[in-house]
């Protein structure tokens, strides 16, 4: 399965008018700041480097918060702008659509995410699975369907299959 979606302007757009709900106009305009000029950057790298300027400014783990909350955020507005029943759908293909990932696979107790366009960066800035703020926002994205759609607390992210690239987080009932 190839990645159809493109990380473009409009991607990059809304999530960062989801951080500024998050933590406010003045607080990501300093992040934007921070990132420089961007023309010839691919989508992927911006949004590795807000989540990482956004790390140096609020401290790791209030990056880890702000960008799982704009996950979550991402999710709902999804959420409202499908019927319910559409809901397994959009939670698999919506960050293939938005050029993050191949797809999020769900399982009963669990979910995956599969392909994700950044562990390449994380690999070789010598990050493992989750210890960069830009992967709290898909850990974020999954548990703000999976809450509603499935009734559980939150997720915990579990392990990183390698082989099959695939990031595992199970579901807290």
């Amino acid at each position: 399965m190839e990645i159809q979606g493109r990380i473009n302007k409009e991607v990059i757009d809304t999530l960062v008018n989801l951080m500024k709900n998050v933590i406010g106009v003045q607080t990501v305009n300093i992040v934007l700041n921070k990132l420089g000029n961007t023309d010839n950057k691919e989508g992927r790298e911006i949004i590795y480097t807000f989540a990482e300027e956004a790390q140096n400014l609020l401290g790791k783990n209030g990056a880890y918060a702000a960008l799982r909350q704009v996950g979550r955020d991402l999710a709902k507005a999804l959420m409202k702008q499908h019927p319910r029943e559409e809901w397994d759908y959009v939670l698999e293909t919506a960050l293939n659509n938005f050029g993050f990932a191949k797809k999020i696979e769900k399982e009963k107790d669990c979910a995956f995410i599969c392909g994700c366009v950044f562990f390449e960066i994380l690999n070789k800035n010598g990050f493992a699975p989750i210890q960069h703020a830009v992967c709290w926002a898909g850990w974020g994205f999954i548990e703000g369907f999976v809450k509603e759609m499935k009734g559980v607390k939150g997720i915990k992210w579990k392990e990183r299959n390698f082989k099959e690239e695939k990031c595992k987080f199970e579901f807290i009932f």
